[in-house]
């Protein structure tokens, strides 16, 4: 029973670790020849056995230091990780292909947007918390942006939303307890914001086939010998 309320303690844990790690981590990915040991390959774009360790290495020195790491939870992480830069190389391909991409004035509207939620110097101490620079830090923003524009100009088309959808979504989320999105009192607000959620649940719901089909596209390695060996490591 311990064991297991320290399994979910830690899945829980490398959730939340993954989705700010994907705010703040940086991830190399390159084209042409590399003299370091290539992990994933994607067409000519590639992840490195270095990259993916220091990922793994800074995801579980997240967790509590006084526990020791249970086997099954690290090949969660490492299996999590190799799956989500595979799934980033697609799409930087992809961006590649339908000429996509982010403006340096996209970008700065964002960074200033992120910098204006942090009090003075709190980003700045967050950055070098994390051991990241800015400007590392800066060019994985731009890839990941780019990512969200392609899922969107890809995905945005499929989606249509009914007015029963809409009715449906407020009464299962919102009706039953009264309250109401974000508070708002105006109903076209409240209309705009169902309405996005419902966008963005559909969105998630294709993600998984669309990406599936996408593999399917692209010259896909996984340097079989490197993750037997990063597996097998006690």
């Amino acid at each position: 029973m311990q064991h297991r309320h320290w399994r979910h303690r830690c899945l829980g844990i490398l959730g939340a670790i993954l989705v700010a790690w994907a705010g703040f981590l940086g991830c190399s990915e390159s084209k042409g020849p590399v003299s370091q040991e290539v992990l994933i390959q994607v067409n000519d774009s590639v992840v490195t056995v270095e990259t993916f360790e220091r990922m793994v290495r800074e995801t579980t020195n997240d967790f509590p230091k006084d526990m020791d790491m249970d086997p099954g939870i690290l090949a969660e992480i490492q299996v999590r990780i190799l799956n989500q830069l595979t799934e980033r190389l697609i799409l930087i391909e992809r961006a590649g292909e339908l000429n996509l991409q982010i403006s340096d004035a996209e970008l700065e509207e964002v960074i200033a947007s992120i910098k204006a939620d942090y009090p003075k110097g709190e980003f700045d101490r967050v950055l070098l918390e994390q051991a990241v620079s800015f400007q590392q830090w800066k060019n994985d923003l731009r890839i990941r942006l780019l990512m969200v524009k392609v899922v969107d100009h890809e995905l945005e088309p499929r989606i249509q939303i009914t007015p029963e959808e809409i009715s449906s979504y407020y009464e299962k989320h919102y009706g039953a307890s009264g309250s109401e999105p974000d508070k708002q009192k105006d109903d076209s607000n409240i209309d705009a914001i169902i309405v996005q959620q419902v966008r963005n649940s559909k969105k998630e719901a294709l993600y998984r086939e669309w990406m599936t089909t996408l593999e399917k596209q692209y010259t896909l390695k996984v340097n079989q010998v490197a993750w037997d060996r990063i597996v097998s490591r006690p």
